[in-house]
């Protein structure tokens, strides 16, 4: 038991430890310094106020869509479309925000809603067509994802020539392929001025507490969790499996929308064809943590100061930002190998029992 407990705490230090040292030998091969990077790395991320602001804003969402992420897996339902879903719920909201002609007091309530519901809506269609016409939510949900961009592009095309048909979410001034900007009552209050950190991120602390307490207090976790483990053996002790999944499913498509309306409403301000999915980021923050919600919380945040760190880190150090995807593909790749690791270490230290006794 105490094997169990020094490795359930040691292992994301492990793969984080593992992702920074195969940076940093890549670095090394290139001619690069590993040290004035990590220097640039964290300047960037931790240099100021402002910059630890906005590193925090980067979290916000990866928080969000990393819950999504733990809801479905915990549930059985293997969901890689947190990105579309955040897509879709960030796609709503800035229709509602911008096109509506809502009163100011219910704009800003309203926008949130629709993100929610339209990231909700956007998971169940995976969820339909896997309980009940048999398809794999891996490929649908990665195929999602793929529709959701183009609808996105679809809705802020600009005219193919003068009077020509544009998208309907298209700025007034149709020089760019973006929304226009939110008016101030569907905006976000910030939580320091001049940054992008804004109120959304304690609406994210609330989720991960929220689903925390969901998985580990309520009957209604115990019981998602139960059809996920294992459907047949929840099906015998009279769970009705299929509600559980599809509650699991509009929960998570729920947190990846929110994710979309509070980035939109909280932090850009307007929606354009490079607006960031964080869905695959997400897999990585939800695996790092073990799906534990609670535990989700510092993994965003180091995920949102990478995010942060890289750009600063190309700008003063010359070094390329794509070294932070090299780090999440590492970290992803780490924590798949440790329970294999875990299994190694365990039966080393059962068979030293079983030869030579237990010596305490």
């Amino acid at each position: 038991m105490k094997l169990k407990k020094i490795f359930a705490y040691s292992a994301p230090l492990l793969a984080i430890a593992a992702a920074f040292l195969v940076c940093a030998i890549i670095l090394l091969i290139t001619g690069q310094n590993p040290l004035t990077a990590g220097a640039a790395l964290l300047d960037g991320a931790f240099g100021s106020r402002v910059r630890l602001a906005e590193s925090l804003a980067k979290t916000v969402p990866l928080l969000l869509t990393g819950l999504s992420v733990a809801v479905a897996f915990r549930a059985g339902f293997f969901n890689i479309g947190a990105d579309g879903q955040f897509l879709i719920g960030a796609l709503l909201a800035t229709g509602i925000a911008t096109k509506t002609s809502l009163p100011p007091k219910v704009l800003l309530p309203a926008a949130i809603l629709g993100g929610i519901i339209g990231g909700t809506l956007w998971a169940l269609i995976a969820g339909w067509l896997k309980y009940r016409r048999g398809a794999p939510e891996i490929i649908t949900t990665i195929m999602l994802n793929y529709v959701a961009v183009a609808l996105v592009a679809f809705s802020l095309q600009l005219p193919s020539s003068p009077g020509g048909a544009h998208g309907w979410l298209l700025e007034t001034a149709q020089s760019q392929p973006q929304s226009d900007v939110l008016p101030r009552a569907a905006q976000l209050p910030a939580l320091l001025s001049g940054t992008t950190l804004h109120a959304g991120a304690i609406i994210a602390l609330l989720c991960a507490i929220g689903v925390w307490w969901l998985f580990t207090r309520t009957e209604k976790g115990f019981l998602m969790r139960a059809a996920g483990s294992g459907e047949r053996a929840a099906k015998i002790a009279g769970i009705a499996t299929a509600s559980q999944a599809y509650f699991a499913v509009g929960l998570c498509g729920a947190l990846s929308g929110l994710a979309g309306a509070l980035e939109i409403c909280g932090a850009t301000k307007q929606l354009s064809t490079g607006t960031p999915g964080y869905g695959y980021t997400a897999i990585a923050v939800a695996l790092l943590a073990n799906l534990n919600p609670l535990a989700m919380i510092p993994a965003a945040m180091l995920f949102g100061f990478l995010d942060a760190g890289g750009g600063a880190m190309e700008r003063t150090a010359g070094i390329p930002a794509v070294m932070v995807s090299v780090i999440t593909g590492v970290l992803i790749c780490a924590v798949a190998l440790l329970p294999r690791f875990k299994w190694a270490v365990q039966s080393r230290a059962q068979l030293k029992t079983l030869f030579f006794g237990n010596s305490s």
